[in-house]
């Protein structure tokens, strides 16, 4: 048998597996191989959407299925949309009345395979541009029916979503809303984040729970690392986000999932 056979690590990317210029370095990219190599199944656990990950794909050894968009879309190892949470019915009046209410705010909506702009802000821009996102702007009477959608990302200046996220939260009986930067409100199907992706790819993958570890630095990764038997958070996170670390490992900027893989290979060996 060998020597990772049997453990699930998902991980989140920004602030986790990469480091501030958003790349990965290569003492986390021989850690992760040599996870994979020795039986570990590798899930990533991301809020970005897929275009926003082919860029890591070829390098990453992903070997079982990983969730994008705050948990709200699982693909498979093959990079094939595998389940799709959707949205609720009153989804295009809660962009409406979003929209109506704060001016100044732009509207992204997130389907599996296109991303849809309801209104550009400067921080969708800004969003769209970093990370060479294609998409296509429509209004909200043009948008599909909500069951197709994963997320929808409120954009504008961290003053402006905090107010937009106080709007949301009577609304928690049916929109989760996190935050993996101040300028983004990522609201999906209340109920769905990164924990619950999680526990559907180790049923999936036929892992028990004791056997599943996470990895994250953010708010959205919460719910993951709160289910995962082992949950690792590193250093850079805020204080609030490292209250709930089983284990604390370095620095986005340091080899933090290498470190990771160490722990495990010393807990293999336990």
């Amino acid at each position: 048998m060998k020597k990772f056979e049997g453990f699930l690590l998902a991980c989140d990317m920004d602030g986790t597996l990469l480091d501030n210029d958003r790349n990965i370095s290569s003492a986390n990219l021989r850690a992760l191989h040599h996870f994979t190599d020795e039986g570990g199944l590798f899930s990533l656990a991301t809020g970005r959407a897929f275009a926003a990950v082919t860029d890591y794909l070829d390098a990453l050894p992903v070997n079982a299925p990983y969730s994008l968009l705050n948990g709200s879309l699982i693909m498979d190892a093959k990079h094939r949309p595998l389940h799709c949470a959707g949205m609720p019915g009153q989804s295009v009046a809660l962009i409406d009345e979003v929209l109506a209410r704060f001016p100044q705010v732009g509207c992204e909506v997130f389907l599996p395979e296109r991303i849809l702009v309801c209104r550009m802000s400067p921080e969708t821009d800004h969003h769209m541009r970093v990370l060479h996102l294609d998409y296509t702007c429509v209004s909200s009477g043009e948008l599909p029916d909500p069951a197709e959608w994963c997320q929808v990302n409120f954009t504008g200046t961290p003053s402006v979503i905090a107010s937009v996220r106080a709007h949301l939260a009577p609304m928690s009986d049916t929109f989760s809303a996190v935050a993996t930067m101040p300028t983004f409100c990522e609201v999906t199907r209340a109920g769905i984040g990164k924990g619950t992706a999680l526990r559907q790819i180790a049923a999936d993958c036929g892992i028990p729970r004791a056997r599943v570890c996470a990895a994250g630095d953010s708010d959205n990764d919460l719910s993951m690392l709160d289910w995962a038997a082992i949950g690792f958070v590193p250093a850079n996170a805020t204080p609030d986000i490292l209250l709930h670390a089983d284990v604390c490992i370095r620095d986005n900027d340091h080899d933090a999932i290498a470190q990771v893989i160490d722990y495990l290979e010393q807990y293999a060996n336990a």
